[in-house]
């Protein structure tokens, strides 16, 4: 009773958190994905205010419109570029898997992934999951809400500003997401790139085989087996880029505080 006391006090302090938290949580992939259903995007946002609303620490705002208004842009601004640096990894399996996708001649045989709302290659599919699987196994849900509270305390409510320096920061992110989706992406693109050498190779010399019929079947097994021994490689990379996280979302903190 004490505690929904206090936050009939201070609802207007509630209102930060809860547009702060629902404008990060619509961008995750896991969680604002199209597959969840909207009573329990609703719910766990609601859930989530309520457990970080008493570390937030924020002190009574005025009623006034105009900075009440301005207030809700900054934290939906803020929700927003904070989910970005979740989101920027899950984009980047995503481009690893059109490229592989592609390349093994699955470029057509695409199926809706429900927490991207949109079509992905089968490659996608599978590399999308074992990314959520290696998520929850790094404790990288636990980093938000720490990046949630810490946000309350570098940044409070009405003192959302940018910068150059969350420009670049953002602008640095993009390129690393292309950067490690090319990573991701590299052993079964070299591998794929070398077996269609050998192929032209191959035509030149047996010119009466058909390389068409004949290369699609090896070159889908070769990409398939190569995507299975480079699996290991490809959650260090995920777990790598997981772990640093936190350090990436202090940077787009830096970058939102107030001069």
């Amino acid at each position: 009773m004490e505690f929904f006391s206090f936050l009939i006090q201070n609802e207007v302090a509630f209102v930060w958190v809860l547009v702060r938290v629902a404008s990060l949580m619509v961008v995750i992939p896991i969680i604002g994905g199209f597959g969840v259903p909207p009573l329990i995007k609703v719910a766990l946002i609601f859930v989530v205010s309520l457990a970080i609303f008493p570390f937030a620490r924020i002190l009574p705002q005025p009623l006034e419109t105009p900075p009440l208004a301005a207030g809700l842009v900054g934290e939906i601004m803020m929700g927003l570029v904070l989910g970005l640096g979740f989101r920027l990894v899950f984009a980047a399996v995503d481009l690893a898997a059109e490229v592989e996708g592609f390349q093994m001649g699955f470029g057509i045989g695409n199926v809706f992934n429900p927490l991207l709302g949109q079509d992905v290659s089968l490659i996608g599919q599978l590399r999308g999951l074992v990314a959520i699987l290696i998520f929850f196994a790094v404790n990288a849900h636990h980093t938000i809400f720490e990046v949630l509270v810490y946000s309350f305390r570098r940044v409070p409510p009405l003192s959302f500003t940018t910068s150059p320096h969350l420009f670049e920061h953002m602008m640095r992110l993009v390129a690393e997401m292309f950067a490690l989706g090319v990573r991701i992406a590299v052993p079964v693109t070299l591998v794929l790139i070398l077996s269609n050498i050998a192929f032209g190779v191959l035509s030149r010399i047996v010119p009466q085989m058909n390389i068409l019929l004949f290369s699609f079947p090896v070159t889908t097994a070769v990409g398939l087996f190569v995507l299975g021994a480079s699996l290991s490689l490809f959650a260090e990379l995920i777990r790598g880029r997981m772990g640093e996280l936190g350090g990436v979302t202090l940077d787009l903190l830096e970058g939102m505080r107030p001069p």
